[in-house]
């Protein structure tokens, strides 16, 4: 199976690219260690540690997805936004928020339990970065998809559960917004999707026009529809089960 330009390079030169972009400063330190603080570690159902990297849209239920395999196989989800609001509260930028994220994650193999990343890890910089630290920590790292029809997340972000999370990152976002206040959260997310759209799917005219996933040219451990609530909680349970029995 194809893979990106930088997953080709031996996980050594990967450590040393990424080596000094993992410094982290004061204030994202801070962050770091008020979030971990609020981890609580479970221990693993799984014989050996795994990371569990997700892939998905905006409104695609990849945090869904990673509490009901977290529940399954004995997991810590990692939540990418809340690693962003401690940021947020230190008043500093997002761009090491991947950083925390895998600190976290080796923390709490270290410890004994599995992690889950609930972000989105498409971005192929990300994967290779997980690949080799999960190495030093003998942990496996396995990729999981969330897709959805494209109405059906729009129509999530929209909801009012959405919308009036007093905790949601988007809705804390300080992002140039003229429209009305009480939307800013929603309309941010609806920005964000729109931004990211062209990285997870494709647009083919039939059927008066649709978004189609894309395929991705590296390997999948499993990819979940979450757009039918009971069906995409089968296709987890069967994601968990094949986890546990590797």
């Amino acid at each position: 199976m194809w893979v990106g330009i930088i997953e080709l390079l031996p996980l050594s030169i990967i450590g040393i690219m990424a080596r000094k972009k993992r410094v982290l400063n004061t204030k994202e330190r801070a962050a770091r260690d008020t979030f971990m603080a609020g981890l609580t570690i479970k221990k693993r159902k799984t014989e050996k540690p795994i990371i569990v990297a997700l892939i998905g849209l905006v409104g695609s239920g990849k945090s869904s997805v990673a509490h009901e395999l977290a529940r399954r196989i004995g997991a810590v989800v990692i939540g990418g936004d809340d690693v962003r609001i401690e940021l947020r509260k230190q008043r500093e930028a997002y761009d090491r928020t991947w950083v925390i994220a895998e600190d976290a994650a080796v923390e709490i193999v270290r410890q004994g339990g599995n992690a889950i990343l609930d972000s989105d890890f498409a971005d192929e910089k990300k994967r290779a970065s997980i690949r080799e630290r999960a190495r030093k920590i003998n942990a496996r790292v396995v990729f999981v998809r969330t897709i959805c029809d494209f109405d059906v997340m729009v129509g999530r972000i929209l909801t009012a559960d959405y919308r009036n999370r007093a905790d949601d990152f988007f809705g804390g976002a300080s992002s140039k917004w003229t429209g009305n206040e009480q939307s800013r959260g929603a309309a941010v997310k609806i920005r964000e999707m729109s931004r990211r759209t062209p990285h997870h799917y494709r647009w083919a005219n039939q059927d008066g026009g649709k978004w189609i996933p894309k395929k991705f040219r590296f390997q999948i451990f499993a990819e979940i529809d979450t757009t039918e609530p009971n069906v995409w909680k089968r296709n987890a349970e069967q994601c968990a089960n094949r986890l546990v029995a590797h």
